[in-house]
């Protein structure tokens, strides 16, 4: 029995083997290739984990110094704050302390008359003297009438430091 007709001829056999063969290798290159790239990406998934870690331990690190970077900031801030505030309150002492010179600087030239004049009228009243004081430029009026052009003393003049009463207006 002669299966000519239906069987295969040797060299499509052989052909067929060669075929399966071939199939057999490439199945094996694309499994060794398959393989290699999923390793890559598996190396490349933990160094991109690696690096992510890093990453955010670093920002993690760098958001702490940033916190005490504004934390110093605002300590430093505070501290030149109380220290602007304590400068404004010892400039506001010193300008009433210049208000008060200003105030004895106006009424020191009447003050100063007033005192030559009555330490004239000392001296004319120990001489002994009373035609003196009439026909000097010297009176009573005159030294009450000086002394009132340049301060007063009432009880509404109030100085606001001590509450006690300013004697001396401008």
């Amino acid at each position: 029995m002669n299966y000519t007709g239906l069987s295969p001829s040797r060299s499509s056999i052989r052909e067929a083997n060669d075929h399966l063969q071939e199939l057999y290798k490439r199945v094996d290159d694309l499994e060794h290739t398959v393989k290699e790239q999923a390793e890559s990406m598996i190396k490349k998934d933990e160094q991109m984990q690696t690096a992510l870690k890093e990453n955010s331990l670093h920002k993690d690190k760098e958001i702490m110094e940033l916190r005490r970077s504004l934390e110093s900031s605002e300590s430093h801030v505070q501290r030149l704050l109380a220290t602007t505030r304590a400068k404004d309150a010892q400039i506001a002492h010193l300008l009433s302390k210049c208000q008060l010179l200003d105030e004895i600087c106006i009424t020191k030239p009447a003050l100063e008359k007033l005192l030559s004049n009555i330490t004239k009228a000392e001296t004319f009243r120990r001489s002994g003297s009373p035609s003196m004081l009439k026909h000097s430029s010297f009176n009573e009026s005159n030294i009450l009438q000086n002394s009132t052009r340049h301060f007063s003393i009432s009880d509404d003049e109030v100085d606001t430091r001590d509450g006690s009463e300013n004697g001396v207006s401008s």
